[in-house]
């Protein structure tokens, strides 16, 4: 039973309203935008003293217990668990539509960050236990539109800011143009602060929460923008009316929609333009105005559904025009018209995996191109990629070969509803295949635990990364594990050998068998590099609390005595170490001489690297990209000629300038070691796992390949770059 046990047992259940955030309207001297443990609610009561919570620690003197998940089914108690998490998320609300009606918009956002996050999650998943009524759901939406809302708030202060100062400067054509944009953005504000109200009262009725306050103040921010926007929209534009004369309202592609009508100001003078702008039916139609303000505008229905029974014409004046925009309703009857789609060959004789693969498709009705229609495409089961089409009624098709893809595979496009006023049958174009061969890299090492970490990296025999594909372990001809490989073509398993096994002796073997696929097999072995060997392979046991190198050689890793004793820290914060193996890093880093021996550089990038894999196995992902990251900085910073002032970005800057790793990697890691280093959130093992096989591919390229011998396990696995870390 998957259940976060977060009890108060020093008090019974007490419900919370939104607004009972502790002296909310009196900030602390406090930066505003810092909102910590102290404000979130007790949904329990209160605790014997403030909620202090940090990354990674726990106070034990909160009263705060955490219970086994097993042991936590009773329903009272899930029920009363649900009720703190309910307490928490309404804080976090009210502190959040608090923060937004003083305008301090990144503690408003902060209010609805990690924490809240932490508290939904553990919220979803006792509502799935006690079988809730959805509130979930709705905390969910408040946590992304609300952000979004503070977002909309900001930039609407900020655009009037700029509108006043346009006006002042008597800049009317750019006073204008922002004055619609106040206009947009208070339009998306009414329908974000809807969405948001709703949610409020739905968790309101299905919680013993109150958050009639946080929509009282909701409200009241949204009414104060809808006043402003009214305000300048009567002092900078004209009001305009629409008319129209009699039209036929049996309309289709064929027989399309001819509005002829005026566009005049409120007082009938006819507004001053050569044309205009009006947006119908999801498209935009350009109209030629005659001086008197008489127009003519022609529409063919494509993409509304066929059941439509009415449109809305709307004036889009130009964003420095001195006009008001306005619209006007129109019924309409739809008949729907059947179109032909046609596919291109595909222009390569075989495609293999990861190949691209591109034709063009055209959508017409009797000759007429369909513009601006979506359609929907796919390849080999996979989606493709396909634009609405363009004026000619064309949409350039795209895909990837995916390995699924075998036999007769074909590229299909179809429409992307079946209610549209234009339909057509789905059409396809078969693409030719072929086989690829594939290379399969394997490393295998002992862990300080004596289990066996294997990894590796499956690609193609021209370099392409196999993702999703299962990849059978063996030790001594006997399968004891599978692994699947990632976006990189990396794979990785903790194994442990066979009682039979000698560490000393056995060998690891790997195989892919490309069933089902375009992939041929492949297949590698590797003897298992031990803990205990004379070249620091091994995880140790030295003062660094599971680091097999010592403190002093970081400082030639990574930059500086201030940046050693930050990484130490951050080290420490993270290891589970004893105290006194902890005592014994804080103190090297606090006592690094001006002038510390360098290391050989080999050996500390090998030790950096062999210890990044180490702290994976033991659970220490955010250690792992840290002291990945302080072998790549090693390995490069001389190559380039660094200084150690040089802050990360700036290395990775200049790294790249001088040419000495790829940018994309050396990004990813970067961005995935200032995370790591400096967020005080945890980096998942899939995203350490892959930023290490980065930095190995970054340190050592030549490396990368796979062994020349199918017996050797010394060569390091390359892989491609993965993406920053969210």
């Amino acid at each position: 039973m998957l259940v976060v046990g977060c009890l108060v047992a020093t008090a019974p259940v007490a419900a919370v309203s939104a607004g009972a955030v502790a002296d909310a309207s009196a900030p602390s001297a406090d930066a505003p935008g810092s909102l910590g443990g102290a404000d979130r609610v007790s949904a329990l009561g209160p605790a014997p003293g403030p909620l202090q919570q940090t990354a990674n620690a726990t106070n034990n003197s909160t009263g705060v217990i955490h219970e086994n998940p097993d042991e936590v089914d009773d329903e009272n108690e899930l029920d009363r668990l649900l009720s703190y998490l309910s307490g928490e998320l309404n804080g976090d609300i009210g502190a959040s539509t608090l923060r937004l009606s003083q305008g301090e918009y990144a503690a408003a956002k902060a209010a609805l960050g990690d924490d809240y996050d932490d508290s939904l999650g553990k919220y979803v998943d006792v509502e799935g236990e006690v079988g809730g009524d959805g509130a979930g759901e709705e905390y969910r939406t408040v946590s992304e539109t609300q952000r979004g809302y503070v977002d909309t708030v900001s930039e609407f202060r900020e655009t009037r800011r700029e509108y006043e100062a346009a006006r002042r400067a008597g800049n009317d054509e750019r006073a204008r143009e922002l004055a619609r944009n106040l206009t947009r953005l208070a339009e998306n504000g009414e329908a974000q602060s809807d969405r948001l109200l709703t949610a409020f009262d739905v968790i309101s009725n299905r919680t013993d929460g109150d958050l009639a306050e946080s929509s009282a103040q909701l409200a009241a921010v949204q009414a104060n923008i809808s006043e402003q926007r009214d305000e300048i929209v009567s002092r900078e534009f004209v009001a305009t009316r629409l008319a129209v004369g009699d039209y036929d309202r049996n309309i289709s592609f064929t027989d399309p929609l001819v509005l002829s009508g005026s566009l005049v100001t409120d007082n009938g003078t006819p507004v001053e333009t050569g044309s205009a702008r009006f947006a119908v039916g999801g498209q935009t139609v350009q109209s030629a105005v005659d001086p008197d303000g008489s127009f003519e505008l022609t529409y063919r229905p494509t993409r509304i559904p066929v059941s439509t029974e009415s449109l809305t014409v709307r004036y889009l004046p130009d964003d420095a025009s001195m006009y008001q925009a306005t619209e006007r309703v129109v019924p309409v009857a739809v008949s729907r018209v059947n179109a032909t789609a046609r596919l291109s060959e595909p222009s390569a004789s075989a495609y293999g995996y990861a190949d691209a693969v591109s034709v063009r498709a055209t959508v017409r009705v009797n000759g007429t191109p369909v513009s601006n229609y979506p359609v929907s495409a796919s390849f080999a089961g996979s989606s493709a990629t396909a634009p609405a089409t363009n004026a000619s009624g064309a949409s350039a098709v795209s895909a990837t070969v995916p390995a699924t893809a075998t036999g007769t595979a074909s590229i299909r496009v179809a429409p992307d509803g079946d209610s549209r006023a234009v339909t057509f049958v789905p059409a396809t174009v078969a693409v030719p295949l072929e086989t690829e061969g594939t290379a399969l890299g394997v490393t295998a090492r002992e862990t300080a635990n004596e289990s066996v970490v294997v990894d590796g990296r499956l690609e193609t025999d021209e370099g392409e990364a196999v993702s999703g594909q299962s990849v059978a372990v063996s030790v001594d001809g006997r399968e004891v594990a599978a692994a699947t490989t990632g976006a990189s073509g990396a794979y990785r398993a903790a194994v442990d050998l066979p009682s039979d096994a000698s560490v000393e002796n056995a060998t690891v073997s790997v195989a892919f068998d490309g069933e089902g696929t375009n992939l041929e097999p492949s297949d590698a072995t590797a003897s298992i590099r031990l803990s205990n060997a004379p070249d620091g392979d091994g995880a140790g046991n030295g003062a660094s609390g599971g680091l097999p190198f010592d403190p002093l050689d970081l400082a030639w890793v990574v930059a500086g005595t201030a940046v050693v004793g930050l990484v130490a820290a951050v080290l420490l914060r993270r290891n589970d170490a004893d105290d006194a193996a902890a005592a014994t890093v804080a103190e090297s880093a606090a006592t690094e001489s001006d002038e510390p021996a360098e290391p050989e550089p080999a050996a500390t990038e090998a030790s950096a690297l062999d210890s990044a894999a180490d702290a994976l196995d033991e659970g220490r992902p955010n250690d792992a990209v840290v002291v990945a990251y302080a072998g790549v900085r090693r390995a490069l910073g001389a190559a380039a000629g660094i200084d150690d002032a040089a802050t990360h970005w700036e290395f990775c800057d200049r790294c790249v300038d001088a040419g000495v790793a790829p940018a994309e990697a050396l990004e990813s890691l970067t961005a995935g070691y200032e995370r790591a280093a400096y967020s005080g959130l945890s980096v998942s093992d899939a995203d350490a796992a892959e930023l290490v096989e980065t930095a190995r591919s970054v340190v050592a390229p030549d490396e990368t390949g796979l062994p020349e011998s199918s017996d050797s396990g010394d060569a390091a696995d390359a892989s491609e770059p993965v993406g920053p870390v969210e």
